[in-house]
């Protein structure tokens, strides 16, 4: 099947963007951090920590750490834990955020707390704590993270102790401009997911992430929805009428191990995904955008979203360009994120860079890759695609509530050796004039059907906003 199909209408918006890519392999650091006021703050963010801060002289590093720490907000996601194994009287849960082996020893990404005074001092000061590996450790392991970043002054939001206190917004001060985080997670383990509870039964809140769920439905063509027909019938369901448009096969007991299945209608490309979102969980979160917004200067949204429009997986060589598209549930909650008051919009989670729209004026990063790395391009014995090894350091400025440029510093890790040994191998650089050309040429194309046009000359990126 052809992998890459026409989007929707209405999904393709002309953003009135002009982008400037000029060559600037050391770059300076953008404007100074000193000035904050209601009228105008900065904010570098990137993806996921995937590796350990380590200290390096290394130009490239060097040069990227003088931006973060020019920003008024720095973002990161925080994915996996911090705190000493030695220490820890936790355990770990029965679903990991990785493997999600269901029951076995569990396990995931730990860092020694001493991290969390790295990053700060990298000028890093926002995390996001809504992510498949924020319950890795369970309650303890996400609390004693979140103790470590506020010991470091690094703000974080996006889990809690109740479904309240997930989904609230965090604060940050800079000078005059308060600024609001609220981070929720599309991708996550069904355990981690937090719960309001019930009075009326004297049933507790649930410990957990501000989750945004999922379901999906595949929709196939007459002749194979027959075939799916047949299988339900083969399983008892006899009831099943030749006319039937949508079907269901049970597998066990519970609902996560079902699959929905629909009859495309005359008009729809097949096969294709459709993805429906939980109303509780969607609208809490943009009542939560709402709320904050009235209440701040700024308002950061953060999602941990993984999945591809097409289901398709990015770990192939080469990276199948349907993986870079964003299912189209992160794009409903991303715009309507904006409409609530969002100034930005940060999506992480998949292991490479996807598109960057401008929605309404304000941009939402529908992917910004991995901020330190360390799995190379060789792990667990298979090969991954050198994408994995991108990233993406993104520098926005406002003015009066309003964007007037985004800065766009492609980065890389240890593509160019793959030297497992190198202390600093995790650690991202500014990416060489090739490298930095190949990302952004891909950048591009990525995108280039949210309407956003990208001009490359050189290696950094400069986008200036219309008014």
């Amino acid at each position: 099947m052809a992998i890459l199909r026409p989007l929707q209408d209405g999904f393709i918006r002309l953003a009135t963007v002009t982008i400037i890519l000029h060559s600037a392999q050391l770059a300076s650091p953008v404007a100074s951090a000193a000035s904050v006021n209601n009228n105008t703050w900065s904010l570098v963010a990137t993806g996921d920590l995937l590796g350990d801060i380590v200290t390096t002289n290394d130009s490239r590093t060097q040069a990227l750490w003088d931006i973060t720490r020019s920003a008024d907000f720095a973002f990161f996601n925080m994915e996996g834990q911090l705190f000493r194994d030695a220490d820890f009287t936790g355990y770990p849960s029965s679903e990991n955020g990785g493997d999600n082996d269901y029951g076995n020893v569990g396990g995931g990404p730990t860092y020694d707390p001493s991290q969390a005074l790295l990053l700060a001092d990298l000028g890093f000061n926002l995390a996001s704590q809504a992510n498949n590996h924020v319950w890795d450790y369970g309650f303890d392991g996400y609390h004693e993270t979140r103790n470590n970043l506020e010991a470091a002054k690094i703000t974080s939001a996006g889990s809690g102790a109740s479904l309240a206190e997930a989904r609230d917004a965090s604060f940050v001060q800079r000078g005059n401009t308060r600024l609001s985080l609220i981070c929720a997670a599309g991708t996550h383990t069904p355990e981690s997911v937090a719960g309001a509870g019930d009075p009326s039964d004297n049933l507790a809140p649930r410990p957990g992430v501000s989750a945004l769920r999922t379901s999906l439905t595949t929709v196939v063509d007459g002749e194979t929805f027959d075939n799916i027909l047949r299988v339900a019938r083969a399983q008892g369901q006899s009831d099943l009428t030749d006319d039937v448009a949508e079907v269901t096969l049970y597998t066990g007991q519970s609902p996560m191990f079902w699959s929905s299945w629909r009859r495309a209608d005359s008009n729809e490309t097949t096969p294709k995904l459709d993805w429906n979102t939980n109303e509780d969980d969607f609208n809490g979160i943009i009542s939560s955008i709402r709320d904050a917004k009235a209440t701040s200067d700024a308002t950061v949204f953060s999602l941990h979203a993984h999945e591809s429009d097409s289901g398709a997986y990015d770990s192939i060589i080469p990276l199948p360009p349907a993986s870079t598209v964003p299912a189209s549930y992160i794009t409903n909650v991303s715009r309507s994120a904006i409409e609530a008051g969002a100034s930005v919009v940060l999506v992480h989670g998949p292991h490479h860079l996807r598109g960057i729209e401008i929605y309404q004026g304000r941009p939402i990063f529908y992917s910004l890759g991995s901020f330190t790395y360390s799995l190379g391009l060789h792990f667990r014995g298979a090969s991954l695609p050198i994408e994995w090894d991108d990233g993406l350091i993104a520098h926005t400025e406002f003015v009066d509530g309003t964007v007037t440029k985004i800065a766009l510093y492609p980065t890389i890790h240890n593509q160019l050796t793959n030297n497992t040994s190198l202390a600093d191998r995790t650690m991202p650089k500014l990416a060489p004039l090739a490298e930095a050309q190949r990302i952004l040429n891909y950048l591009q194309e990525a995108s280039r059907p949210f309407g956003t046009l990208i001009n490359i000359n050189g290696g950094t990126g400069y986008i200036l906003v219309s008014p």
